[in-house]
């Protein structure tokens, strides 16, 4: 690349963005359209970073924080934005430069997933799950698990979500997929001690039926014992009220 400029922006941006105030390299006459008083447009200048890079390599580790950087923020508004391909552009440029930024890898795995790209996805998201940090990460596991069940790999959705019940908090898509992902795998339901699992076979219990009045009234009088008639009031004989 000839005619490069280099650019630093403003202090105020690199506060805001938790930048290191280094220079960006912008070929000549591409300034105006990526620097103006309002704003910064982040992704041409990215896109200038990258095209400097690939003819100058050497020099990636001198952009590996602030390149980065701005590459997880250009890639996350652009994920907001509803352009999850784009993201995934920009989070991918970021690893290159920092291939370690777990954070970074999650992105791109949510962004490759919300573009529909799954088995680049998966990818992203098994090697994700061999790092140890990332096993309290529920904005990454839940959708990992999600892709996983949908794709065919119900024991790996299995385990990673049984990962997360241990400490999951209240929430019914939580349970509901993770009983989804139990029953795909053929785990039969958890059932809670003196309790009996409710089946389409099993015949719900009678109740009992109430038992029938039986009169307290005898066949024969119980003050004198002369025979009585079930109508009677009175003994016929003694007069005792029946």
């Amino acid at each position: 690349m000839s005619n490069i400029q280099f650019y630093a922006l403003a202090e105020s941006v690199c506060q805001k963005l938790n930048l290191p105030p280094i220079p960006f390299p912008v070929r000549s006459g591409r300034e105006k359209k990526i620097f103006n008083p309002q704003s910064v447009a982040l992704d041409l200048l990215l896109d200038e970073l990258e095209k400097y890079l690939i003819e100058n390599p050497e020099e990636k580790i001198f952009y590996k924080e602030a390149g980065s950087r701005l590459a997880a923020v250009e890639g996350i508004k652009l994920g907001e934005e509803g352009f999850p391909d784009l993201a995934a552009h920009y989070f991918e440029l970021g690893l290159a430069l920092d291939p370690d930024n777990l954070a970074l890898r999650s992105n791109y795995a949510l962004a490759l997933q919300s573009a529909g790209r799954k088995e680049e996805a998966m990818r992203q998201y098994r090697f994700l799950l061999q790092q140890p940090v990332i096993s309290s990460q529920f904005p990454v596991l839940i959708p990992a698990a999600r892709l996983f069940l949908d794709s065919g790999d119900p024991v790996t959705a299995h385990q990673i979500l049984k990962h997360c019940a241990s400490f999951m908090p209240v929430d019914n898509e939580f349970w509901e997929l993770f009983a989804e992902a139990k029953q795909r795998c053929g785990i039969k339901p958890w059932i809670a001690p003196g309790h009996k699992k409710k089946t389409s076979s099993t015949q719900p219990e009678s109740k009992p039926k109430p038992k029938e009045i039986v009169s307290a009234r005898k066949n024969f009088c119980p003050a004198c014992g002369k025979p009585v008639q079930a109508g009677d009031k009175y003994c016929m004989g003694c007069g005792h009220a029946l």
